[in-house]
């Protein structure tokens, strides 16, 4: 059982992330359009995910956003549900017309799943992290150019019970995370950001990505100076 256990980990490990918003992650900024939808699907060998998030950017920098997400597993029957949210700063580095946008972040999802024949499990998945991106210069203003990257502390922990609600034990584990990725901005709200997600941990594949997303909304009004 145990070694079910881990096996179902690192399945789940590989394809848990968070999604992404942001000028520094490879996204339309949020100082644009404070709303932010996005739909994203990330694939690597036997797990594929899909899910979406919805988004709100302050113009102090802060931001956050909430997401589902669902797993497909090569011989599984069920398709685990993940409920997570996404949360950080965005800060300008640099005083040329392309500086360099740097975001700590943090993330904590929630996953139901997989289950099995007396066997039901859930998930819970941490990330502390970093990512940095910058408008490349000559980049057409109605197709802005963002490559990005990032790194992250991840840290995954996987449960299970029987069907009568008895501990089948539980395992877990943490590992780094190396993020690259290019983001296509198009008119300053609708964004299409290939990437690729590369655990710096041996047992786990790397997982390619594509996120689309649409920012909305009205600027709030700037703060007053005294």
């Amino acid at each position: 059982m145990r070694r079910s256990l881990v096996v179902s980990l690192a399945l789940l490990a590989i394809v848990r992330s968070p999604a992404v918003a942001q000028t520094c992650m490879g996204l339309a900024s949020f100082s644009n359009a404070p709303m932010q939808l996005t739909g994203n699907g990330n694939f690597s060998s036997g797990v594929n995910s899909f899910g979406a998030t919805v988004g709100y950017g302050m113009q102090s920098g802060l931001w956050g956003n909430l997401g589902v997400s669902t797993l497909s597993i090569d011989g599984a029957s069920s398709h685990p549900l993940g409920i997570g949210a996404h949360a950080g700063y965005e800060t300008a580095v640099g005083k040329s017309r392309n500086p360099i946008h740097v975001c700590p972040n943090a993330s904590f999802t929630y996953g139901n799943g997989p289950d099995d024949v007396n066997f039901n499990a859930s998930t819970q998945d941490i990330t502390l992290g970093v990512n940095v991106g910058t408008v490349m210069g000559g980049s057409n203003p109605r197709m802005k150019i963002v490559p990005t990257a990032g790194f992250s502390y991840a840290h995954t922990k996987l449960s299970a019970k029987d069907d009568a609600g008895a501990s089948l034990g539980s395992a877990s584990d943490s590992y780094g995370l190396a993020q690259l990725g290019v983001g296509l901005v198009m008119n300053q709200n609708i964004s299409i950001r290939p990437s690729i997600d590369i655990p710096l941990k041996s047992g786990y594949d790397t997982r390619f990505g594509l996120t689309l997303g649409y920012n909305f909304g009205s600027k709030g009004a700037p703060a007053r100076r005294r």
